[in-house]
């Protein structure tokens, strides 16, 4: 079976090579290259190791994504093909977390100095334009947006998934190189998430300054980032209290789901059960495992059944989404490798259609991406050449580059090369 698959996985990315080509930036940030000099430069020869293909593709990106990270270990957190166009000021702390979180997992995969300087750019500007402390809680700490960020004249807020992703992105870089975070700092992010969980498991999503917490505005996506922030501090500082809290997020989180029709794409609650089923039986908290795999069976099911709609579109096989876009596909690919590490021992039957399905959205993911000019290794929003049928406001950021369009595509790719070498 594990060879069959491999084949599947290799001969659909082998049919990238030549699409990937198609896919090259035309023009920079602020400049377009001499058009002269992309004339001549001559044909990319395909790659003969589909191997090689996927890991040249994983370095592009990475490359791409360290060189936004400034010399203060800021993102340049958007930009657009078209550079006529002109982009909001803008800045999102969760999503600095992400880009964080996906230059450790480069990092794990193949040291290399250039990516680690920007990691740990990156992770200082977390902690110090970022963490701050919560009122009258002198024990927690929140994410709060970075300093100096234009003031909109909203409350000053922070966000339950704000903290969860600084776990996870401060323990992946503490994963890589240690010590770099004191464990004082993570358990004090910690604190604040069992602080904003409910009696039923459920959470707050976002805490004010100035009254405190709130649930007038819910995340799908915060409660599964936060459980799996407090499973990876559990591995790291294994103390009850975060295995007991990441438990009931997790439980309350697929009991919740159950009571609707269709299920949410939440690749976080995913990646967190993933975590969770390998905590041992005798760990001191009971795991709702049978409730657990159920509810991520059916978020499976559903984001198969969305991708075969695009199945036989010319363009869009292997997305996951009607509209073309990349990051849908990468999340939902970030979701279904995970799955797929515990999900096959529980029902072999989904095996097969498991990785078939993330081989397609890997081969569209792969044609999603930029690979000459100075934009080699990004992701535009919606796969290029592709005309979406949206409004013209959304029309004009069919080609916008977003720090997160990077980050999920690259944690995509990096475990589906992982889970391609265990194959072989």
């Amino acid at each position: 079976m594990s060879g069959r698959r491999l084949t599947i996985g290799v001969w659909l990315l082998a049919m990238v090579l030549s699409v990937n080509s198609a896919c090259r930036d035309p023009s920079g940030p602020v400049a377009a290259p001499d058009p002269a000099a992309v004339s001549a430069a001559p044909p990319r020869e395909p790659a003969t190791d589909p191997a090689q293909e996927l890991a040249e593709a994983i370095e592009r990106s990475a490359r791409y994504l360290a060189g936004l990270c400034d010399a203060e270990g800021r993102f340049r957190y958007r930009v657009h093909l078209d550079p006529t166009v002109a982009l909001p000021p803008a800045y999102n702390e969760l999503r600095h977390a992400g880009a964080v979180y996906a230059l450790a997992q480069c990092q794990r995969r193949a040291p290399d100095p250039h990516i680690e300087a920007a990691m740990l750019r990156g992770v200082a500007f977390l902690r110090r334009e970022c963490l701050g402390p919560v009122a009258d809680q002198p024990t927690m700490l929140a994410v709060w947006p970075p300093r100096g960020r234009s003031d909109d004249g909203a409350p000053r807020e922070a966000k339950l998934g704000g903290a969860g992703l600084a776990l996870v992105a401060l323990l992946s870089v503490e994963a890589v190189s240690p010590a770099t975070v004191p464990r004082e700092e993570l358990r004090a992010l910690a604190r604040f998430l069992i602080f904003m969980q409910k009696p039923d498991g459920g959470y707050y999503s976002k805490y004010f300054a100035d009254t405190g917490r709130s649930d007038a505005w819910q995340s799908e996506y915060y409660p599964g980032e936060a459980a799996l922030g407090l499973l990876m501090l559990y591995r790291h500082d294994p103390q009850l209290a975060w295995l007991r809290s990441a438990t009931m997020a997790l439980d309350q989180i697929a009991r919740r789901g159950a009571e609707r029709p269709s299920t949410f794409p939440d690749q976080w609650y995913l990646l967190a059960t993933e975590q969770v089923l390998a905590v041992p039986a005798d760990a001191g908290v009971p795991v709702p495992r049978d409730t657990l795999i159920a509810f991520a069976r059916r978020i499976c099911t559903d984001m198969l059944t969305e991708q075969q709609a695009q199945a036989t579109h010319a363009q869009l096989a292997g997305c996951y989404t009607p509209d073309g876009r990349s990051c849908p596909t990468a999340t939902r690919l970030e979701g279904l490798l995970a799955a797929y590490q515990f999900l096959p021992s529980e029902d072999p039957t989904l095996a097969e259609p498991l990785r078939q399905s993330i081989d397609q959205g890997v081969q569209f993911l792969l044609r999603c991406q930029i690979t000459q000019g100075p934009h080699a290794g990004a992701f535009p929003r919606v796969l290029r050449d592709f005309q979406p049928a949206t409004e013209p406001t959304e029309g004009t950021r069919a080609q916008e580059i977003r720090i997160d369009y990077v980050q999920h595509a690259l944690s995509a790719l990096i475990r589906y090369e992982a889970l391609s070498a265990r194959g072989r």
